[in-house]
């Protein structure tokens, strides 16, 4: 992987994909937002004053990079691994899946949110799909490069918060022009993003450090995936090579369609 702020970037460090889901399944363990309320909420202007307190510092953040450490369920096949990760806006990401040893069991990259995927492995490499599709196709969530980096940071919405409102007792919510729900409830002496739902599934933080969660819990409804992520060695609005998010095309791979892709493979446990 090219470097990330001039450093050499981690390659595959013995460090297995399938250790990606163990820490994510310890997230998942330690997050979640509680009962959130069934009943509407009252109108509430303060919640939007919250929401922008809570989600101002990651707000801020244009890059990172992170190994993120996932566990948990897609589409049927139980999923662990580590994904050494680096986002940037604009739809710019670089993804690559550790193996015990060996190359990366896969190598996804991603401009202006058109993405390319490598499997070493099997020699195979998707070129030019949608990011949205390619990252659903590994772990059942359709995620935008910009979006996956907003979800990982609790800051969905936070350029278009719409309505606030309130429940009795520890529970506030804001609705987004763009049809997210954020609920936001006390923690550590503050107002902290605990959960979203955004269109078909929903994510629960915990673990707040330098008021950025370290840990999520990702379920859609259907109820296909449950994913569990932890944020480990994180660093935020650093430089990251352009190089990072373009594809080096081997010259034995053999192109495939993303409908040849074999749902979750490459972080499935055998």
């Amino acid at each position: 992987m090219p470097g990330v702020g001039g450093r050499p970037a981690p390659g595959t460090r013995g460090l297995a994909l399938l250790a990606v889901g163990t820490a994510l399944l310890t997230a998942a363990c330690a997050s979640g937002g509680g009962t959130r309320p069934s009943t509407p909420g009252t109108d509430a202007p303060v919640a939007l004053l919250d929401f922008r307190r809570a989600t101002r510092p990651c707000a801020a953040v244009r890059t990172l990079t992170a190994e993120l450490s996932l566990s948990g369920r897609a589409g049927g096949e139980r999923l662990r691994g580590r994904v050494v990760a680096g986002l940037a806006e604009g739809g710019q990401a670089r993804l690559e899946g550790l193996a015990p040893f060996g190359p990366p069991l896969f190598v996804l990259t991603a401009q202006a949110n058109t993405a390319a995927l490598v499997l070493p492995r099997e020699r195979q490499i998707l070129e030019s799909a949608p990011m949205h599709d390619v990252l659903e196709r590994l772990t059942g969530l359709p995620l935008s490069a910009d979006e996956l980096r907003l979800a990982l940071l609790g800051c969905l919405g936070a350029d278009a918060p719409a309505t606030g409102f309130e429940w009795p007792g520890p529970w506030r919510a804001v609705d987004t022009r763009d049809g997210h729900r954020l609920w936001l409830a006390p923690r550590d002496g503050a107002w902290r993003v605990v959960s979203a739902d955004a269109g078909g599934w929903r994510v629960d933080y915990a673990g707040w450090l330098n008021d950025v969660p370290r840990q999520a819990r990702v379920q859609t409804r259907d109820a296909n995936v449950d994913l569990q992520v932890e944020l480990r060695q994180l660093s935020m609005n650093v430089a990251i090579m352009p190089e990072a998010f373009q594809m080096t095309r081997p010259p034995d791979a053999t192109p495939v369609r993303l409908d040849e892709l074999i749902s979750v493979a490459p972080l499935r446990i055998p």
